[in-house]
């Protein structure tokens, strides 16, 4: 009888493993897609299962989602490289201050209490969400660049580029959001890239600026490493997925529906907040 509970634990505790491994898996699958599509990030789904599901800190759910992010941005962006539509050069100053300034702002973060980080994490993935419902991830450039009227910020341009940089950076090594759809968007408005060169272009410049914030937090040793092992498989296959399939998804029905999940998102860390 005895060695039957002892293997009867032993099968629920292998199943619980068995389980939790698979939700690490898709979790960083549908966060690589997110990211290999240069509109999100994995942090917008692995901090809340890390947090939430496996109890881990926030702030190693922070530094963990950021390595993840600069491992699978690499894997994404050498494939838009190898297609010819990554243009660095202009863009260079943007990832040597974005990758100052997440650096920078991943020294805040253990800093930072808890609750705090988790509040502002899901007063953000709540209005992403909104904004993607009510947008879309397909956003009309020119409309964008007509109601700002960018074009005649473009004499100042190196200074905008290291402040956006930097600004960014901060933001990104803070809360471990990656900032790849900020990026593309920045690009697509003040170097009049095309769609795809702005997305693999961003994605190559997170891997700089979400490595930096890595980085930083590997000095603080807050990086889940088998998690990063796991979910970084995973998160690659789906970056390759988003990256492949970007152009051939109704951009509208997707943000509608990606902003529904990240509003789920934001509000069960929300709740997690005061439980």
């Amino acid at each position: 009888m005895r060695m039957f509970l002892i293997e009867t634990e032993l099968s629920a505790g292998l199943m619980n493993e068995i389980l939790q491994s698979l939700l690490l898996l898709i979790s960083g699958f549908f966060g690589g897609v997110f990211l290999g599509m240069g509109s999100g990030t994995t942090g917008a789904i692995l901090i809340m299962v890390l947090t939430v599901v496996f109890g881990h800190s926030i702030h190693n759910a922070i530094g963990t989602s950021l390595l993840i992010d600069c491992i699978i941005g690499l894997i994404a962006g050498l494939l838009y490289f190898r297609n010819n539509n990554v243009n660095l050069r202009p863009a260079v100053v943007i990832g040597i201050c974005g990758a100052l300034g997440s650096f920078l702002g991943s020294q805040f973060t253990s800093q930072t209490p808890e609750v705090a980080l988790i509040l502002l994490i899901s007063f953000l993935l709540i209005i992403v969400g909104i904004s993607f419902i009510i947008k879309g991830v397909d956003t009309n450039i020119e409309f964008v660049r007509t109601k700002m009227k960018v074009h005649f910020l473009k004499k100042y341009t190196l200074v905008i580029f290291i402040v956006f940089g930097i600004i960014a950076g901060l933001g990104n090594g803070f809360i471990g959001m990656g900032i790849g759809g900020i990026i593309a968007l920045f690009l697509l408005l003040f170097l009049d890239y095309n769609l795809v060169t702005a997305i693999g272009t961003s994605l190559l410049l997170l891997v700089c600026i979400s490595g930096a914030g890595a980085v930083g937090h590997i000095l603080k040793n807050e990086i889940i490493y088998p998690v990063v092992l796991m979910v970084g498989i995973s998160a690659a296959v789906g970056a390759v997925a988003g990256s492949v399939y970007a152009q051939k998804i109704n951009q509208m029905k997707l943000g509608r529906l990606v902003g529904c999940i990240i509003i789920i998102i934001g509000l069960i860390m929300l709740l997690r907040a005061f439980i």
